[in-house]
């Protein structure tokens, strides 16, 4: 039988490679949230689940706002909805069929004013080209990606456009029911 004798780190090291604290937690799980070390989609669903989200870096979706419904795209008042787009995606992703059905949430608030629809559409999708435009402006370009967080404020709708890759406010718009924004 072979005796068990304590070794000190120094002298594992010369019989066994030593790894990187990072590379340890890409095999455990672990991540920290940050772009450097993202949790892993399994760590981000725990403690989404438990309440315990925070926000931070998640493997394949960059950041994550604090206090986001990912799953769905919830427009109940009050609640929030959060999509993450590449460039060209978020682009594409202002089809009709989006705006309209956002303006007909937003019109549904008031009583018997359907047909502010399509006026609400026109404004919607005024406000996204405007964010669009301040995003090439700032130097934003096919290869950069977003987080969309769309917050339903009662009479309005927060729109807040994050830097995907360091968690960063670009900009924020708000549009109300009756297609005001700034």
């Amino acid at each position: 039988m072979k005796k068990l004798t304590k070794k000190n780190l120094s002298e594992l090291a010369k019989t066994m490679p030593v790894i990187e604290e990072s590379l340890q937690m890409s095999y455990v799980g672990g991540g920290n949230g940050t772009s450097a070390n993202p949790y892993t989609k399994v760590e981000f669903d725990s403690m989404l689940s438990n309440d315990n989200w925070n926000g931070g870096y998640v493997e394949g979706m960059g950041y994550v706002a604090p206090n986001t419904y990912i799953y769905g795209n919830s427009v109940y008042w009050g609640s929030v909805s959060q999509d993450y787009y590449t460039f060209p995606d978020y682009v594409t992703s202002l089809s009709s069929d989006g705006l309209n059905q956002m303006a007909e949430s937003l019109a549904g608030a008031i009583p018997g004013m359907g047909s502010y629809t399509a006026y609400l559409s026109q404004e919607l999708g005024d406000m996204s080209r405007e964010i669009q435009s301040e995003l090439l402006k700032k130097g934003y370009n096919g290869s950069s990606s977003f987080t969309i967080v769309r917050t339903y404020m009662g009479s309005s709708v927060k729109f807040s456009v994050y830097n995907a890759n360091n968690g960063e406010l670009i900009t924020s718009k708000t549009i109300n029911m009756f297609g005001f924004w700034q």
